[in-house]
């Protein structure tokens, strides 16, 4: 447009010059104006545009959502044409399905610096034309109008919290020959709530569980002052005519060979501690790949702890919280596991110098005994290993069904496999 446009002005002072004065000094008056209307334009557009993207707080998996660009201004000049780009993060199907990703950038390590200036300007040059599957270029404009929407279609994929962000934001004026770069920064996030898979009770690990913390269990008095959790249980009285039937001890009046009845105020329970650990390994995976391996994990842990909820077994779920400070919270109904899976994906897996210098273990899980562990991790390196091997107490590693080969066992575990369809298979390996 710019070689065009300056052609045209020579064209109008040859006719200047060579066939008409007149014309041509009004011919070349006006193409001279014209770039200067037109950047003045832009120029107070720019003072006066607001640029904001709005999404919903959170959403299910596969809902479709919409995210909204909202444009204002307060005057009633025209905006001219607003170039961006609108970026949705892996969390998101692919805005543009059948597009390549954009190959790795160069590294000048291995090329040298001259191989790599090269391969580098062709880098960029692909970048700002490629079009890549996770982003959306748009060109936008508005008329006299204040104000204007666009909508975005987006499908959340992975549970998480997921952002989306305009980047690149160039306003450049109606002849194209004028742009101004946008230092507004732009984004939004969305929470992607997870899907609790019903597991089956006749699952290998659950069997095992159960029978680990039955033999706790057997292993203390029927009233004891503290559970593995530091948790209040029940303490017990003798049956009195009139009490509900719910509140029955089964398995402890067996024993006593009398009927016992739980009191009001409870004092021991837990015997089951689930801890998801939320260091995210430093291996180069493609970030999609990540995100599945992650979401497989925290989608298992939850639906074994609303199994254990099910089956009446109180258990533990520990997670570092956004500060990456430990929370612990006792689950005992499904109700309560549901709000909580949403709370602890608001800090979610992060990189490993994030948590840097916390313990993998809650300082009150390595204070108790007697409590069978489930240790939910993407990746299971020597350091983890060493860690979980101060644990006494029954100790079960769960890890993704690819992640196997590379796992360490702690000599005090065994390893089970988290596989795709959200089952748990054991693999015969012991520490």
């Amino acid at each position: 447009m710019t070689v065009g446009y300056f052609c045209a002005i020579g064209i109008a002072l040859v006719f200047m010059l060579y066939m008409d004065g007149q014309i041509g000094v009004m011919m070349l008056s006006f193409l001279l104006l014209m770039p200067a209307v037109s950047c003045a334009i832009t120029w107070f557009v720019k003072r006066s545009l607001h640029i904001s993207l709005e999404v919903q707080d959170s959403s299910a998996k596969q809902q479709k959502i919409t995210a909204v660009i909202r444009l204002q201004k307060n005057t009633v000049l025209p905006l001219p044409f607003l170039r961006l780009h609108f970026m949705a993060d892996a969390h998101f199907e692919p805005l543009n399905p059948l597009a390549e990703s954009l190959p790795p950038k160069p590294d000048r390590e291995k090329l040298g610096a001259l191989r790599y200036r090269f391969a580098s300007r062709k880098w960029e040059k692909r970048k700002r034309s490629q079009l890549v599957p996770d982003v959306l270029p748009l060109c936008l404009s508005m008329g006299t109008a204040r104000s204007a929407e666009y909508r975005i279609a987006l499908t959340p994929r992975f549970c998480g919290s997921g952002t989306v962000q305009l980047q690149e934001l160039v306003l450049s004026d109606f002849l194209a020959m004028f742009r101004f770069r946008l230092k507004q920064e732009c984004s939004a996030s969305l929470l992607v709530t997870p899907e609790i898979p019903e597991l089956k009770a006749n699952s290998t690990l659950f069997r095992s569980v159960s029978t680990a913390v039955s033999a706790a269990d057997e292993e203390t008095e029927s009233t004891p002052n503290h559970s593995a959790s530091a948790m209040p249980g029940y303490d017990h009285r003798d049956y009195i005519p009139g009490d509900s039937l719910k509140r029955i001890n089964w398995k402890l009046s067996s024993k006593r060979r009398h009927l016992m009845v739980r009191q009001d105020e409870p004092i021991a329970l837990a015997r089951l501690s689930v801890v998801l650990d939320f260091r995210r390994d430093a291996r180069k995976l493609p970030m999609r790949t990540r995100l599945a391996l992650e979401e497989q994990l925290i989608e298992t842990a939850l639906g074994f702890l609303m199994l254990c909820a099910r089956y009446g077994y109180p258990c533990r779920l520990c997670y570092n919280d956004s500060q990456g400070e430990w929370k612990s919270l006792a689950i005992d109904d499904g109700e309560r596991l549901a709000v909580e899976s949403v709370t602890l994906l608001r800090g979610g897996f992060r990189p490993a110098e994030q948590l840097e210098g916390v313990p993998r273990l809650s300082p009150e899980v390595l204070q108790e005994s007697g409590s069978v562990l489930l240790y939910f991790t993407t990746f299971a390196d020597p350091d983890t290993a060493a860690e979980l091997e101060q644990y006494a107490s029954p100790l079960y590693l769960l890890v993704p069904e690819n992640e196997a080969p590379a796992a360490s066992v702690p000599k005090n575990g065994s390893l089970w496999l988290v596989t795709a369809d959200r089952r748990l298979e054991p693999t015969g390996e012991e520490g």
